[in-house]
């Protein structure tokens, strides 16, 4: 599950269940990502100018428009937003959803051909935020304007996916530094998260493709964001996710450890 604005999005105290749903389902367990082994970069964003002084951000099939005085605006996923123009090569953003504030530094290099998107802030859990993502100028622009595709991503403290057996035919997946979690019967029915950051709108619906594997679709008001198609080994040791954003430059692969 994509969980940057859950972040792409992510991506999701456990509960009781049966011991025999327990040991019949594969993908119950604490998942941790192994970025060793994944490919999480490749996506593409774009800054463009647009008329009254504002700019226009699209990343895949998202995007919204701002002005960089530190005034307030908000993003498609509900989020506050407050961009602020350091100079023509240094960008500060602000995002604010309940309780969690999270900051991005965004830093184009002397020669113009790269970009640092540095990010820092607390977890609904209290734990850090410290992550970086180095970007690739791939259209022409001044300063941080222009389009950028990622090639580095670095990330100190990645979510763990905790996930239960929901019955026999579904899952309970837990993000406990997000506080969220997301209650799914693979009948590919729409279901909303829970948790004080998950934004209104947000729906997932899971679909089982096979005995260790499933389809994950993540909609937001309506609107496709997300197709995740995740498989557990047959060791139960991994479990991979496959996705895709409409839009998007290139597939993810998102490999996650099982560590209990």
């Amino acid at each position: 599950m994509k969980i940057s604005h859950l972040p792409k999005l992510g991506l999701v105290a456990a509960l009781s269940c049966a011991t025999v749903a327990f040991a019949q389902n594969p993908f119950a367990g604490t998942w941790k990502v192994d970025y060793s082994k994944s490919h999480v970069t490749g996506d593409t964003m774009s800054f463009s100018p647009e008329a009254n002084g504002k700019v226009k951000f699209t990343s895949d099939n998202i995007s919204y428009s701002f002005k960089t005085d530190g005034s307030a605006g908000t993003d498609p996923f509900g989020e506050t937003e407050r961009w602020t123009k350091e100079n023509d090569n240094s960008w500060k953003q602000v995002s604010q959803v309940g309780s969690e504030t999270v900051t991005d530094i965004f830093k184009v290099s002397d020669d113009g051909k790269t970009l640092t998107n540095t990010e820092s802030g607390t977890k609904p859990n209290g734990d850090p935020i410290n992550s970086s993502t180095s970007y690739t100028r791939v259209a022409p622009g001044k300063g941080i304007f222009g389009k950028w595709r990622s090639t580095k991503v670095s990330n100190d403290t990645p979510n763990t996916a905790q996930i239960d057996a929901n019955g026999d035919n579904g899952i309970i997946w837990h993000i406990p530094q997000m506080k969220a979690e997301v209650n799914l019967d693979f009948n590919g029915k729409e279901t909303t998260p829970t948790g004080p950051t998950v934004p209104k709108g947000l729906t997932l619906a899971a679909t089982k493709t096979g005995p260790r594997s499933f389809k994950l679709i993540e909609k937001m008001n309506g609107k496709l964001l997300f197709t995740g198609r995740y498989t557990v080994s047959a060791d139960g040791k991994t479990m991979t996710e496959y996705g895709h954003a409409p839009g998007a430059a290139a597939p993810t692969k998102v490999v996650f450890q099982k560590v209990s």
